[in-house]
């Protein structure tokens, strides 16, 4: 319902639905990924980068939808669009120091207010378990690296499939190995 105006009418079917929830499951992945992220100082020349202003600029469009008469699927879009900048933040496509300190943390706020406190959704993948799932993950796909540093292909090769049919997607990247629920 958010990704339509209030005053339009909805068009619920089942590829309407699917698509909502793909988008959903993006958007709560890229805010985990957003909300682990830090910036080093260090990097940071003290200037603001032309990756700063369009940033900035997508941040002001996100209100902006809602300042105009409660536009949820512009936000949603201009969330949509800034996720692209947090991905390639998390893969190492934009240079250290090209996204200023300050402009990560209030990119973080504006995400986390947006999606939790103004749209009220819920992250049902992030569940109540005291890190439990995590933990036993963690075990798991360290099982799965020595077997693979081991050229041990048929074991990791079974523990991804396995997680896999279960509905736990495995993701190798360049800084490790991540997992998600599909």
């Amino acid at each position: 319902m958010l990704m339509a105006h209030y005053r339009s009418t909805l068009d619920i079917t089942d590829e309407a639905l699917q698509a909502a929830e793909k988008g959903f499951r993006k958007l709560m992945e890229t805010n985990r990924l957003l909300q682990k992220m830090s910036a080093d100082a260090r990097d940071f020349d003290g200037s603001e980068s032309a990756t700063d202003r369009v940033i900035l600029a997508l941040i002001d469009d996100v209100y902006q939808g809602m300042d105009d008469d409660f536009n949820t699927a512009m936000s949603l879009a201009a969330l949509s669009e800034l996720g692209g900048y947090v991905n390639k933040l998390a893969n190492d496509q934009l240079a250290p120091g090209e996204v200023a300190p300050w402009v990560l943390e209030r990119l973080k706020i504006v995400f986390y207010t947006f999606i939790f406190d103004i749209f009220g959704l819920n992250d049902d993948t992030a569940g109540d378990d005291n890190g439990t799932v995590d933990g036993l993950m963690g075990l798991i796909l360290d099982i799965r690296s020595q077997a693979r540093n081991q050229k041990d292909w048929a074991t990791s090769d079974k523990i991804r499939d396995t997680l896999s049919a279960v509905g736990i997607q495995v993701k190798d990247g360049k800084e490790g190995v991540s997992w998600s629920k599909q």
